[in-house]
Protein backbone atom coordinates (compact mmCIF):
# COMPACT_ATOMS: atom_id res chain seq x y z
CA UNK A 1 0.00 0.00 0.00
CA UNK A 2 1.18 3.20 -1.00
CA UNK A 3 0.62 5.74 1.75
CA UNK A 4 1.99 8.56 0.18
CA UNK A 5 -0.86 8.50 -2.58
CA UNK A 6 -3.50 8.12 0.86
CA UNK A 7 -5.99 11.27 1.06
CA UNK A 8 -5.23 12.94 4.72
CA UNK A 9 -7.94 14.75 6.63
CA UNK A 10 -6.95 17.72 8.74
CA UNK A 11 -9.19 19.33 11.09
CA UNK A 12 -9.18 22.34 12.84
CA UNK A 13 -7.05 23.97 10.20
CA UNK A 14 -6.68 27.79 8.88
CA UNK A 15 -9.43 26.41 6.28
CA UNK A 16 -11.73 25.28 8.43
CA UNK A 17 -11.36 28.24 10.67
CA UNK A 18 -13.31 31.77 10.56
CA UNK A 19 -17.28 32.68 11.30
CA UNK A 20 -18.30 31.81 7.47
CA UNK A 21 -16.82 28.01 8.34
CA UNK A 22 -18.33 28.04 11.23
CA UNK A 23 -21.83 28.52 9.82
CA UNK A 24 -21.55 26.39 6.76
CA UNK A 25 -20.20 23.53 9.00
CA UNK A 26 -23.14 23.90 11.83
CA UNK A 27 -25.71 24.10 8.94
CA UNK A 28 -24.65 20.80 7.62
CA UNK A 29 -24.56 19.14 10.97
CA UNK A 30 -27.62 20.34 12.16
CA UNK A 31 -28.77 18.56 8.82
CA UNK A 32 -27.44 15.12 9.00
CA UNK A 33 -28.01 15.36 12.98
CA UNK A 34 -31.54 16.76 12.57
CA UNK A 35 -33.37 13.38 14.05
CA UNK A 36 -30.92 13.58 17.04
CA UNK A 37 -32.19 16.54 17.82
CA UNK A 38 -35.58 16.09 17.42
CA UNK A 39 -35.23 12.83 19.55
CA UNK A 40 -33.80 14.66 22.22
CA UNK A 41 -36.53 17.41 21.94
CA UNK A 42 -38.94 14.78 22.59
CA UNK A 43 -36.85 13.53 25.04
CA UNK A 44 -36.72 16.51 27.33
CA UNK A 45 -40.65 17.28 27.07
CA UNK A 46 -41.56 13.53 28.43
CA UNK A 47 -39.08 13.31 31.03
CA UNK A 48 -40.37 17.18 32.80
CA UNK A 49 -43.59 15.39 33.46
CA UNK A 50 -42.68 11.57 33.44
CA UNK A 51 -43.92 9.43 36.18
CA UNK A 52 -46.94 12.55 36.93
CA UNK A 53 -50.40 11.61 37.48
CA UNK A 54 -51.31 14.08 34.40
CA UNK A 55 -48.39 14.20 32.15
CA UNK A 56 -48.50 16.82 29.76
CA UNK A 57 -51.80 18.15 31.16
CA UNK A 58 -49.45 19.77 33.12
CA UNK A 59 -48.23 21.52 30.23
CA UNK A 60 -51.67 22.93 29.83
CA UNK A 61 -53.13 23.08 33.80
CA UNK A 62 -49.59 25.35 35.04
CA UNK A 63 -50.37 28.16 32.89
CA UNK A 64 -54.22 28.17 33.39
CA UNK A 65 -53.68 28.30 37.49
CA UNK A 66 -50.75 31.05 36.84
CA UNK A 67 -53.08 33.30 35.09
CA UNK A 68 -55.87 32.52 36.93
CA UNK A 69 -54.45 33.25 40.51
CA UNK A 70 -52.73 36.58 39.12
CA UNK A 71 -55.53 37.93 37.64
CA UNK A 72 -57.77 37.06 40.57
CA UNK A 73 -55.02 39.13 42.28
CA UNK A 74 -54.08 41.52 40.04
CA UNK A 75 -57.61 42.55 39.22
CA UNK A 76 -58.44 43.20 42.32
CA UNK A 77 -55.78 45.02 43.38
CA UNK A 78 -56.04 47.35 40.40
CA UNK A 79 -59.81 47.40 40.71
CA UNK A 80 -60.18 46.53 37.04
CA UNK A 81 -62.84 43.95 35.39
CA UNK A 82 -61.26 40.25 35.22
CA UNK A 83 -62.01 39.42 32.10
CA UNK A 84 -60.49 42.38 30.74
CA UNK A 85 -57.24 42.22 33.32
CA UNK A 86 -57.34 38.20 32.53
CA UNK A 87 -56.69 38.76 28.58
CA UNK A 88 -53.76 41.21 29.24
CA UNK A 89 -52.00 38.96 31.41
CA UNK A 90 -52.87 35.98 28.89
CA UNK A 91 -50.62 37.98 26.20
CA UNK A 92 -47.90 39.00 28.68
CA UNK A 93 -47.33 36.00 30.62
CA UNK A 94 -47.19 33.78 27.93
CA UNK A 95 -44.41 35.07 25.67
CA UNK A 96 -42.09 35.96 28.76
CA UNK A 97 -42.69 32.37 30.01
CA UNK A 98 -41.05 31.45 26.79
CA UNK A 99 -38.45 34.10 27.07
CA UNK A 100 -37.52 33.79 30.80
CA UNK A 101 -37.68 29.63 30.79
CA UNK A 102 -35.76 29.53 27.82
CA UNK A 103 -32.74 31.49 29.05
CA UNK A 104 -32.58 30.26 32.14
CA UNK A 105 -32.88 26.55 31.13
CA UNK A 106 -30.43 27.33 28.13
CA UNK A 107 -27.52 28.78 30.10
CA UNK A 108 -27.10 25.79 31.19
CA UNK A 109 -27.43 23.83 27.98
CA UNK A 110 -23.93 23.04 27.36
CA UNK A 111 -22.81 22.05 31.00
CA UNK A 112 -25.88 19.70 31.11
CA UNK A 113 -24.58 18.12 27.44
CA UNK A 114 -21.66 17.26 29.04
CA UNK A 115 -22.30 13.65 29.10
CA UNK A 116 -22.88 13.65 25.44
CA UNK A 117 -20.48 15.82 24.22
CA UNK A 118 -17.67 13.64 25.96
CA UNK A 119 -18.73 10.65 24.63
CA UNK A 120 -19.87 10.81 21.02
CA UNK A 121 -19.69 13.63 18.69
CA UNK A 122 -22.84 16.10 18.39
CA UNK A 123 -22.83 19.64 17.12
CA UNK A 124 -22.70 21.95 20.50
CA UNK A 125 -25.09 23.60 19.05
CA UNK A 126 -27.70 21.28 19.20
CA UNK A 127 -28.06 22.12 22.73
CA UNK A 128 -29.34 25.16 23.12
CA UNK A 129 -31.54 24.70 20.39
CA UNK A 130 -32.94 21.69 22.30
CA UNK A 131 -33.87 24.11 24.90
CA UNK A 132 -35.35 26.67 22.36
CA UNK A 133 -37.49 23.57 21.12
CA UNK A 134 -38.58 22.38 24.25
CA UNK A 135 -40.24 25.96 25.23
CA UNK A 136 -41.02 26.43 22.17
CA UNK A 137 -43.24 23.50 22.10
CA UNK A 138 -44.27 24.21 25.61
CA UNK A 139 -45.38 27.88 24.39
CA UNK A 140 -47.65 25.96 21.90
CA UNK A 141 -49.37 23.76 23.96
CA UNK A 142 -49.90 26.62 26.76
CA UNK A 143 -51.04 28.61 23.78
CA UNK A 144 -53.99 26.13 22.39
CA UNK A 145 -55.16 25.98 25.90
CA UNK A 146 -55.17 29.28 27.15
CA UNK A 147 -56.41 30.55 23.90
CA UNK A 148 -59.95 29.14 24.40
CA UNK A 149 -59.97 30.68 27.90
CA UNK A 150 -59.25 34.02 26.34
CA UNK A 151 -61.74 33.86 23.65
CA UNK A 152 -64.25 33.21 26.35
CA UNK A 153 -63.16 36.23 28.64
CA UNK A 154 -63.52 38.76 25.56
CA UNK A 155 -60.28 38.56 23.31
CA UNK A 156 -61.08 39.18 19.58
CA UNK A 157 -60.80 36.62 17.07
CA UNK A 158 -59.67 39.02 13.89
CA UNK A 159 -57.52 38.04 10.52
CA UNK A 160 -54.52 39.87 12.53
CA UNK A 161 -53.58 36.66 14.73
CA UNK A 162 -51.95 35.20 12.05
CA UNK A 163 -48.96 37.69 12.77
CA UNK A 164 -48.56 35.09 16.10
CA UNK A 165 -46.10 33.36 14.01
CA UNK A 166 -44.19 36.03 12.92
CA UNK A 167 -43.98 37.50 16.68
CA UNK A 168 -43.23 34.04 18.05
CA UNK A 169 -40.34 33.96 15.38
CA UNK A 170 -38.74 37.03 16.37
CA UNK A 171 -38.85 36.04 19.60
CA UNK A 172 -37.17 33.11 19.34
CA UNK A 173 -34.65 34.19 16.86
CA UNK A 174 -33.71 37.08 19.41
CA UNK A 175 -33.74 34.26 22.84
CA UNK A 176 -31.70 31.84 20.84
CA UNK A 177 -29.03 34.29 20.38
CA UNK A 178 -29.05 35.42 24.07
CA UNK A 179 -28.61 31.61 25.06
CA UNK A 180 -25.70 31.32 22.54
CA UNK A 181 -23.86 33.87 24.75
CA UNK A 182 -24.64 32.77 28.09
CA UNK A 183 -24.27 29.10 27.57
CA UNK A 184 -20.67 29.94 26.64
CA UNK A 185 -20.31 31.92 29.42
CA UNK A 186 -21.88 30.12 32.00
CA UNK A 187 -19.22 27.21 31.28
CA UNK A 188 -16.26 29.80 32.13
CA UNK A 189 -18.70 31.46 35.11
CA UNK A 190 -20.62 29.03 36.90
CA UNK A 191 -22.41 31.66 38.64
CA UNK A 192 -24.08 33.42 35.53
CA UNK A 193 -26.74 30.71 36.32
CA UNK A 194 -27.87 31.89 39.44
CA UNK A 195 -26.99 35.48 38.66
CA UNK A 196 -29.91 35.35 36.20
CA UNK A 197 -32.52 33.75 38.43
CA UNK A 198 -32.08 36.90 40.03
CA UNK A 199 -31.61 38.98 37.04
CA UNK A 200 -35.20 37.77 35.10
CA UNK A 201 -37.22 38.19 38.83
CA UNK A 202 -36.30 41.74 38.68
CA UNK A 203 -36.74 41.83 35.07
CA UNK A 204 -40.54 40.67 35.39
CA UNK A 205 -41.64 43.65 37.36
CA UNK A 206 -39.92 45.95 34.66
CA UNK A 207 -42.16 44.20 32.26
CA UNK A 208 -45.53 45.58 31.49
CA UNK A 209 -47.24 42.02 32.75
CA UNK A 210 -48.96 42.90 35.82
CA UNK A 211 -50.03 46.04 35.49
CA UNK A 212 -49.82 48.46 32.45
CA UNK A 213 -47.61 51.12 31.48
CA UNK A 214 -50.26 53.68 31.28
CA UNK A 215 -50.41 53.75 35.15
CA UNK A 216 -46.90 55.71 35.51
CA UNK A 217 -45.42 58.58 34.79
CA UNK A 218 -43.05 59.01 32.01
CA UNK A 219 -39.83 58.69 33.98
CA UNK A 220 -40.70 54.93 35.04
CA UNK A 221 -41.54 54.54 31.42
CA UNK A 222 -38.30 55.01 30.34
CA UNK A 223 -36.97 52.66 32.75
CA UNK A 224 -39.66 49.98 31.01
CA UNK A 225 -38.78 50.82 27.84
CA UNK A 226 -35.12 50.31 28.46
CA UNK A 227 -35.60 46.51 29.17
CA UNK A 228 -34.93 44.98 25.46
CA UNK A 229 -37.86 42.44 26.79
CA UNK A 230 -40.67 45.08 26.72
CA UNK A 231 -40.91 45.11 23.08
CA UNK A 232 -41.18 41.58 22.46
CA UNK A 233 -44.05 41.71 25.18
CA UNK A 234 -45.38 44.81 23.53
CA UNK A 235 -45.83 42.65 20.33
CA UNK A 236 -48.37 39.69 22.01
CA UNK A 237 -50.20 42.51 23.49
CA UNK A 238 -51.03 44.70 20.93
CA UNK A 239 -52.19 41.58 18.63
CA UNK A 240 -53.89 39.39 21.12
CA UNK A 241 -55.03 42.09 23.96
CA UNK A 242 -55.73 45.52 21.91
CA UNK A 243 -56.37 43.21 18.66
CA UNK A 244 -54.53 45.49 16.41
CA UNK A 245 -51.79 45.39 14.23
CA UNK A 246 -48.28 46.06 15.67
CA UNK A 247 -46.89 49.52 14.22
CA UNK A 248 -43.66 48.80 11.98
CA UNK A 249 -41.64 51.01 14.26
CA UNK A 250 -42.28 48.45 16.28
CA UNK A 251 -41.53 45.34 13.83
CA UNK A 252 -38.49 47.06 13.13
CA UNK A 253 -37.01 47.36 16.77
CA UNK A 254 -37.87 43.71 17.33
CA UNK A 255 -36.40 42.56 14.13
CA UNK A 256 -32.90 44.60 14.41
CA UNK A 257 -32.57 43.37 17.93
CA UNK A 258 -33.12 39.58 16.87
CA UNK A 259 -31.24 39.82 14.18
CA UNK A 260 -28.12 41.91 16.57
CA UNK A 261 -28.57 38.97 19.11
CA UNK A 262 -28.22 36.02 17.05
CA UNK A 263 -25.42 36.91 14.99
CA UNK A 264 -23.61 37.71 18.21
CA UNK A 265 -24.62 35.05 20.36
CA UNK A 266 -23.21 32.93 16.67
CA UNK A 267 -20.23 34.82 16.91
CA UNK A 268 -19.30 34.33 20.06
CA UNK A 269 -20.46 30.46 19.79
CA UNK A 270 -17.73 30.02 17.01
CA UNK A 271 -14.89 31.61 18.74
CA UNK A 272 -15.25 29.38 21.93
CA UNK A 273 -17.13 26.45 20.72
CA UNK A 274 -13.68 24.17 20.42
CA UNK A 275 -12.29 25.37 23.75
CA UNK A 276 -15.72 24.57 25.72
CA UNK A 277 -14.89 20.92 26.22
CA UNK A 278 -11.89 21.31 27.94
CA UNK A 279 -13.65 23.61 30.52
CA UNK A 280 -16.57 21.14 31.01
Amino acid sequence: MNLSKTPRITFDSIDNSGFRNFLSRNFRDLAIYRYVLYNLIGNNLKARYRRSMFGFLWTLLNPIFTMSILAVVFSTIYKVKFADFGVYLFSGILPWTLISNSILHGSASIITGEGYLKKVYVPKLVFPLITVGVEGANFLFSLASLSIIAFFLGAKLYWGLLLLPLALSLTIFFVLGLILTTSIVAVYFRDLIHILQIVFLGLFYLTPIVYKEEQFENNFLILIKSNPFYYFIELFHQIIYEAKIPDQSLWLMCGIMAVTSLVVGLFIFSLKEKDVIYRL
